[in-house]
């Protein structure tokens, strides 16, 4: 049957010794009302847990004394972890992907935010990792009409492939390469420059177009 306890005043459970533990079995345990907790909170074999709030707080301080850097860490192996934290100190949000239990050692990255002003370079700028942080120019540029602009040369280590496409259409002062099946010129490489198209000619067909005429 239920049993309801009212008292007049605060209630206390206290235990003698040290290792003393207050010990509640239980299927369900319902509090109405705030939960106050004075020292760590440990969760034993909880493999899921479900947060209806909207926003987690960590960090939190009765006496206005704040960690330097606060944030998450999980486990990658038994011995290995990674994490995500906020330093206090600098004022940014980092990521590392080896550090300990305590977030303190290993390499910890800036994440980069437009509201922090770590977003280099212009509108339309592409991002890029300059010496650790981000950089951007105004000679490498992406357009919202899907177009890449470089303003310099390109060095390429490796093969550039062009995709079987329609002709891209002339475009003023500029001559535009497109892949597309190969043709009389046998390479399969186009160019339109003005009211001019045509295909690149290999050397072989070169030299029996040579030939021939």
């Amino acid at each position: 049957m239920n049993t309801k306890k009212r008292i007049d005043g605060d209630y206390y459970i206290e235990t003698i010794n040290n290792g003393d533990r207050v010990i509640i079995q239980t299927t369900a345990m319902a509090v109405t009302g705030n939960l106050e907790v004075s020292g760590n909170l440990t969760y034993i074999n909880t493999e899921q847990l479900d947060v209806k709030d909207p926003f987690i707080l960590l960090n939190d301080s009765n006496t206005s004394t704040y960690s330097s850097n606060s944030g998450i860490i999980t486990h990658k192996t038994a011995t290995s972890y990674a994490g995500l934290r906020f330093n206090n100190t600098d004022g940014r949000w980092e990521i590392s992907t080896s550090t300990d239990t305590a977030g303190t050692s290993g390499t910890w990255n800036e994440i980069g935010t437009a509201e922090a002003g770590n977003v280099a370079g212009a509108n339309t700028q592409v991002q890029f990792n300059d010496e650790g942080s981000f950089g951007a120019s105004a000679n490498f540029t992406f357009t919202d009409t899907s177009q890449l602009n470089v303003a310099g040369n390109i060095n390429l280590t490796a093969g550039l492939q062009l995709a079987d496409s329609s002709s891209p259409g002339s475009v003023s002062n500029t001559t535009v390469l497109y892949g597309n099946v190969a043709g009389s010129g046998g390479t399969g490489v186009y160019f339109v420059d003005g009211s001019t198209e045509d295909e690149l000619v290999s050397k072989s067909k070169a030299i029996v177009f040579g030939i021939i005429f």
